[in-house]
């Protein structure tokens, strides 16, 4: 009789709690539909749009708008696709990079060849890294491009004997559940097209062989005309592209965007590299969008910018470690491509 009471009062117990925890989710759930339903159908078509354009920038959550929202209302608030359009040439006479060798390491005022700087204006924070030597920047890639999962950038940076590096191109990544393998659009690499098509057009973001950043729409052929020799392709899931500035001037037609993790590559123009990365989907930082990311490019002096892969990708590291906070939940990304910045004397310039 007492082991049935102790048998009773156990799924009793068990059976309560179960309930308190059910119920505890279906509240959270109704209290997150609620959110979802003000962001989507409240007085702000400001913050309509913007809470719209963050979430469909996402692998894996780009749906939420349509849970409140009509396919029609739905694709009126989609940028639209910049895909194709023509773009300016960037003009390289607008590069003077300074030879290494005509500048003095051991002056007191001398410029530190590797400059790391915290970002944080408003919300906005986040990583930028000055790399005054542009020939130490190459294109990393993953091993068996295409035909195995990518390497998380710790892994890929040291797989160059890096000491710096940021996330670059697009990949395959359904659902975001993506291993990283697969490049989307086109890789230069080693002055290679091992990724891509010579015919295709793509939205370029690389280096050539001057060291001078290129960004805007051309074909594989075009960009190995042009000497290009390191380079990846990007646009977002609208299908803006991926030049934020050429030739000092702002690309406005690509800057309408959501708030999001960032990636994005840049050059001054006394040739020096700018590799920024900014934070978001943290509780001190939601992220940036497009303006932001060419306001603080601007004001570090880029003359040339193109916009990476974001959000979960979005990941810097410095002497061997992750210096930004990584948005993805399960931790690292793995990756096909990054900008990897080689050690001093393993410059290829």
């Amino acid at each position: 009789m007492t082991r049935r009471k102790k048998r009773g009062g156990a799924g009793r117990f068990f059976g309560r709690l179960f309930a308190f925890l059910g119920l505890t989710l279906l509240l959270l759930v109704i209290v997150l539909l609620g959110v979802i339903w003000v962001m989507e159908k409240g007085p702000s078509p400001t913050l309509t749009a913007t809470f719209c354009r963050s979430m469909r920038e996402t692998s894996a959550i780009q749906w939420i708008p349509d849970i409140f929202l009509t396919p029609e209302e739905v694709e009126a608030l989609k940028s639209e696709s910049t895909e194709n359009v023509e773009t300016e040439q960037v003009n390289t006479s607008l590069i003077h990079i300074t030879p290494a060798s005509q500048t003095d390491a051991d002056a007191e005022d001398a410029v530190p060849e590797l400059e790391l700087i915290d970002i944080a204006q408003g919300t906005v924070k986040g990583k930028l890294l000055i790399v005054r030597d542009p020939a130490r920047v190459i294109l990393g890639t993953s091993n068996n491009l295409g035909r195995q999962a990518g390497l998380q950038l710790t892994e890929l940076v040291a797989k160059y004997n890096g000491v710096a590096g940021i996330n670059a191109g697009g990949f395959n990544d359904e659902n975001g559940t993506g291993n990283g393998g697969i490049p989307q659009g086109l890789v230069i690499t080693g002055g290679e097209l091992v990724w891509g098509s010579a015919n295709s057009r793509y939205n370029v973001i690389g280096l050539d062989r001057d060291h001078i950043l290129h960004v805007g729409t051309m074909t594989g052929g075009d960009a190995l005309a042009l000497g290009i020799t390191d380079a990846v392709s990007f646009v977002t899931h609208d299908g803006l592209a991926s030049s934020l500035i050429i030739n000092g001037e702002i690309q406005t037609q690509n800057l309408q965007s959501g708030v999001n993790p960032r990636t994005a590559i840049g050059q001054r123009k006394d040739g020096a590299i700018l590799l920024l990365v900014l934070d978001g989907r943290a509780i001190n930082t939601l992220g940036a969008t497009m303006e932001n990311v060419v306001d603080i490019l601007l004001q570090y002096g880029a003359v040339n910018a193109g916009n990476l892969d974001g959000g979960s990708s979005s990941v810097m590291v410095y002497n061997g470690e992750i210096i930004n906070h990584c948005a993805s939940v399960t931790g690292p990304r793995s990756i096909p491509t990054g900008f990897v910045v080689l050690p001093e004397e393993e410059s290829h310039g």
